[in-house]
C-alpha cells in the first residue's frame, strides 16, 4: 500500500489537494468479513521488545480508503471510504458503524473529528459542487456556507469547541465556521491574497493555512481574534504547508528552502519564537506527519538512495529515529500524549507492517500483538492512534480498530 507521504500538498488549490489526497490513498481491501474481538490467549509474556499490551481486533470498514482515518478520545472513528463506485464518510460511534449521509451528491471526504464526535469535511451537493459540512449523530450533515452565489468550499479541520476552518469561494478565501456565529471571513492582505485556506486549528481558535501566491510559491498564516492573519513563514520558504497547531498556539509543518534545496524540512513556529527549522537529523529531507497539543511531533526522514526512517521529536529530546522491522523503510503516522508512536515499516522480507512504537518497548510489529489473528490477514499500516492508545489501521481485509485489553 502505498500512502501519501506527508500531510496536505503544498502547492495547488483546495480541490486539486483533495483530489490528489484520494488518489494517494486508494489502497485495495478486500470486502470479506472475519473474527471481531478475539478473546483466545495470545502472546502474553511481554516479548518481543517487551511490549505489553494486546489488542482486541474490530472490523470497521471495508474498500478503498480515501482519506486518513480520525479518532477521537472515546476511541469514535470518522473516515471517507471508496464502496460500490462512491466515496462515503462512515462514523464508528463506539458499537456500530454508520453512514454520514450527503449534502445529495455522490462524494464525502471526511477531514476532522472532535471529541464530541462531530465531523467536518467537504461534500458534493446536488448540483456537483463541493461544500464545506459539519455533521452530528443528532442533526446529519450541513451545508456550513450555503447560498449558490458562494461557490466551492471545503472543510479542513474542527476543534473541541466545533469551530471548523477551511475555504471558500471556489477555495479563494479563508473562513472559521461556529454554531454560534456563522461563517466568518478570515479576510486578506496584500501578504496573503487569494488563494487562502485555513488547514489546522487548536481548541483556542488559533488557525494556521496557507496562501498560494502566483500559483507557485505557497506561505504559511496564524490567524488569531486578536491579530488577524499573520505571515509566519519568517524563514522566506518557497513552500510552506501547515500540519498541526499546538495548545499555546504554535504551528508545525513543512517547508521548502529553495526550489534546488532536494527536499522538504519540518519546522515549529511559537508566537515568542517565530519560525524554526526543525532539521533533517541525519538524512536529506524529513517531514512532519502529526503533532500532538504538547508538541510531540511524528514524521520521516528520508535519505538520498531512498530509505526511509519513522521519526520523532519532542522539545525535550529533538529528532531521532525510531528504527525499522528490519528492512528499509519507516514512517510515522501519528503520536499521542503518551509519547506512543504508530506507522508502517517493511520487515525483513521487505513487507508492509503496521506499528507501534513506545520509549519503552521500540518498534513493535502491531500483527504479532493481537489476540487472535484472523486467517490469512495482515496489518499493513497504522494510521491513527488516541491518547487511550486506541489504534486505527488498514489491512489487506479492510479498516480495523485494535483496542488495548481492557478497555471497552
Amino acid at each position: 500500500m502505498q500512502l501519501l507521504r506527508h500531510g496536505p500538498g503544498l502547492a495547488g488549490g483546495v480541490a486539486g489537494w483533495l483530489q490528489r489526497l484520494a488518489l494517494l490513498l486508494m489502497v485495495a481491501m478486500g470486502g470479506a468479513a472475519w473474527a471481531q474481538a478475539a478473546s483466545s490467549p495470545g502472546q502474553e509474556d511481554g516479548r518481543y521488545g517487551g511490549a505489553q499490551a494486546r489488542y482486541q481486533l474490530i472490523k470497521l470498514v471495508p474498500g478503498t480508503m480515501a482519506t486518513y482515518p480520525r479518532i477521537n478520545a472515546a476511541g469514535q472513528v470518522a473516515v471517507s471510504m471508496v464502496t460500490g463506485g462512491r466515496t462515503q464518510g462512515f462514523f464508528y460511534d463506539g458499537a456500530v458503524v454508520r453512514s454520514l449521509g450527503s449534502l445529495g451528491g455522490s462524494t464525502v471526504y471526511v477531514n476532522g473529528l472532535n471529541d464530541a464526535g462531530q465531523v467536518a469535511g467537504t461534500a458534493l451537493n446536488r448540483a456537483g459542487v463541493e461544500r464545506a459540512f459539519v455533521w452530528t449523530a443528532r442533526g446529519g450533515m450541513r451545508d456550513l456556507v450555503g447560498g449558490a452565489g458562494r461557490g466551492s468550499s471545503y472543510g479542513m479541520a474542527i476543534n473541541g469547541r466545533g469551530v471548523v476552518t477551511g475555504a471558500f469561494q471556489d477555495g479563494a478565501r479563508p473562513f472559521r465556521w461556529s454554531a454560534a456565529h456563522g461563517l466568518q471571513d478570515l479576510g486578506s492582505t496584500p501578504a496573503f491574497p487569494a488563494p487562502s485556506t485555513g488547514r489546522a486549528l487548536n481548541d483556542s481558535g488559533v488557525i494556521a493555512g496557507v496562501t498560494t501566491i502566483d500559483n507557485e510559491v505557497t506561505r504559511v498564516f496564524a490567524w488569531t481574534r486578536e491579530r488577524g492573519l499573520v505571515d509566519i513563514d519568517t524563514l522566506g520558504s518557497v513552500e510552506s504547508s501547515p500540519v498541526a497547531v499546538g495548545a499555546g498556539g504554535e504551528v508545525a509543518g513543512n517547508r521548502l528552502a529553495s526550489w534546488d534545496d532536494g527536499g522538504d524540512r519540518p519546522f515549529l513556529w511559537t508566537p515568542a519564537g517565530g519560525m524554526r527549522d526543525l532539521g533533517i537529523g541525519r538524512g536529506s529531507t524529513a517531514w512532519i506527519n502529526a503533532m500532538t497539543p504538547g508538541l510531540h511531533i511524528a514524521g520521516g526522514i528520508g535519505y538520498p538512495d531512498g530509505r526511509q526512517r519513522a521519526m520523532s521529536w519532542t522539545p525535550r529530546s529533538g529528532m531521532r529515529e525510531l528504527g525499522t522491522l528490519g528492512g528499509r523503510t519507516s514512517v510515522a503516522r501519528a503520536v499521542n500524549a503518551r509519547g506512543q508512536v504508530v506507522g508502517f515499516a517493511e520487515n525483513g522480507s521487505g513487507a508492509m507492517r503496521a506499528f507501534v512504537w513506545s520509549e519503552r518497548s521500540g518498534m513493535v510489529d502491531l500483527n504479532r500483538l493481537l489476540r487472535a489473528m484472523p486467517p490469512g490477514m495482515v496489518l499493513d499500516h497504522a494510521l491513527a492512534i488516541n491518547d487511550r492508545g486506541v489504534i486505527v489501521a488498514s489491512s489487506n481485509r479492510g479498516l480495523v480498530l485494535l483496542r488495548p485489553d481492557g478497555q471497552r
